[in-house]
């Protein structure tokens, strides 16, 4: 019997050290992950300027343009994360306070995924809080879904794809115009804006673009922008559909309770408890992202984000 109960507690033991060392190695891997916040410099190669007569505005003109551009740099960026190029899964996770826009990727959806830029953002509201209504000049937080778009009567969706004019104000009709768009406002945004504002306008038009210049948009200097667009090119939306991004006040870790609180005090229109109330929410998915590293499902069920891991 003593030796049956000898068994028993070194059983018990050995599971929870296997526990504690998978513990151990996940906490080992989101430390290599945090220590590893260096943004990337982008490396442009040097291309022949656009002859004459091309069609810049095309969206087939564009990704061949790019590619030539930063094809090379995103390869090694992939080959290095141990990725194929170009990679057919891609998620964007920005955060506000930070100014760091995220670029992850994997084979499939349902791979774990690997952070394949990290990049500065040039032009943003960077002060946390949602945005609630239109010509607030907030960016939201929140999940949304992003599509690609092209065409534009605003100057600052406009580049010109020549190494000597990548990082030049752009002008309509002068060069090339994309940009990604937001599915900004979903539900929640529209029920705060109701519940808070008694309205009905949380505005629209929100997008992640080059030329740095901002209300309420994600915008890049252009020479970082080039491969944010390409990698959202290259994204298999066929059989994953759009692009997910998620947008978040700030990195969680990095603002303890009583620096959130600060944060909050400071927030038009809401109080402390509607803004914590949402950022609880926001850091439900940031945790689980960054235990699991895979594509989460999201979706909006009575009022509130519903996620799981993509299997």
């Amino acid at each position: 019997m003593r030796i049956i109960y000898l068994i028993l507690i070194f059983s018990m033991f050995s599971c929870n050290q296997l526990a504690q060392d998978n513990k151990s190695e996940t906490n080992k891997d989101y430390v290599k992950y945090q220590q590893n916040n260096e943004l990337d410099i982008v490396k442009i190669d040097v291309v022949p300027d656009i002859a004459k007569g091309i069609d810049e505005r095309s969206p087939v003109f564009i990704k061949k343009r790019l590619q030539a551009l930063v094809g090379s740099y995103l390869k090694t960026k992939c080959e290095e994360n141990s990725l194929q190029y170009p990679p057919k899964f891609i998620l964007f996770r920005f955060f506000k306070l930070e100014r760091e826009f995220e670029v992850w990727a994997g084979n499939s959806n349902k791979d774990s995924l690997r952070r394949i830029l990290l990049l500065p953002v040039c032009a943003v509201d960077d002060q946390p809080g949602t945005k609630l209504q239109q010509g607030d000049g907030k960016t939201p937080e929140g999940f949304y879904n992003s599509q690609l778009s092209y065409g534009s009567s605003e100057w600052f969706m406009w580049i010109k794809l020549n190494n000597s004019e990548i990082d030049k104000f752009g002008s309509v009709g002068y060069g090339s115009s994309f940009k990604m768009c937001l599915d900004y406002p979903n539900s929640i945004d529209c029920l705060q804006t109701k519940t808070i504002l008694k309205h009905n306008n949380p505005g629209s038009g929100i997008c992640i673009h080059g030329n740095c210049v901002s209300i309420g948009c994600i915008s890049f200097k252009n020479k970082n922008y080039l491969p944010v667009f390409l990698t959202a090119m290259y994204h298999d939306s066929k059989n994953y559909g759009p692009i997910k991004i998620h947008i978040f006040p700030f990195r969680f870790e990095n603002k303890n309770i009583e620096e959130r609180q600060k944060l909050a005090e400071n927030m038009q229109h809401m109080s402390e408890k509607q803004v914590f109330n949402n950022w609880d929410e926001l850091e439900k998915v940031y945790v689980l992202f960054n235990q699991k590293r895979k594509a989460i499902k999201i979706s909006i069920l009575n009022d509130k984000y519903n996620y799981s891991i993509s299997q």
